[in-house]
């Protein structure tokens, strides 16, 4: 009978030979990569379409993104003088950016498409205030003005409530039809 006996040194130099050759297959068969990622968020505002949460005396014919369509119910009472109006719209909006808030009245006002007045005691422009809660802040156009604009330096995202009132009362108005147009724009700064 036959008996072999190791030494230890090998032992050890045979266990060497196999973590060599255990590391050497490891090592040939993983692989490594490395990836770099780009990409670019455009600047830039969007406004979804409004919702009118509180109206009085208005008539909402259609809410779309970018339009709202909005006429009133009863313009003058029987003494021909404003009765008055509110709407309150809530847009979601967000800017990724710095920005400005641009508000602007086409007619300074309810322009009514009859004749001028022809005495002091009739009026064919009915001004009316728009106020904006946007970013923490509230900005308030009078239609005379005709225009606001208000620089924010940072992104926002949120709300913007607009809410337009038109005052009772005032001077009698001339018979027609009286339209205005607001626009509110929210766009880059600059």
């Amino acid at each position: 009978m036959h008996v072999r006996t190791l030494s230890a040194a090998g032992v050890v130099l045979a266990a060497l030979a196999l973590s060599a050759g255990a590391v050497a297959a490891q090592t040939a068969e993983t692989g490594a990569i490395q990836a770099t990622f780009r990409g670019n968020a455009p600047a830039g505002c969007l406004v979804s379409s409004p919702t009118a949460p509180t109206s009085e005396n208005v008539e909402i014919g259609a809410l779309s993104p970018g339009s709202a369509d909005i006429a009133i119910s009863q313009m003058v009472g029987d003494d021909a003088t404003a009765l008055g109006a509110t709407i309150v719209l809530v847009l979601p909006a967000v800017c990724n950016q710095a920005h400005t808030l641009n508000l602007s009245s086409l007619n300074g006002g309810l322009l009514g498409d009859g004749d001028a007045p022809i005495s002091g005691a009739f009026r064919s422009l009915v001004p009316y205030s728009v106020t904006v809660n946007w970013a923490g802040g509230e900005q308030v156009l009078l239609t005379p003005d005709q225009e606001l604009s208000v620089p924010f330096g940072d992104a926002a995202a949120g709300l913007v409530t607009v809410t337009i009132q038109i005052p009772p009362g005032g001077a009698p108005l001339v018979a027609g039809a009286y339209t205005d147009e607001i626009v509110l724009e929210l766009g880059a700064a600059g």
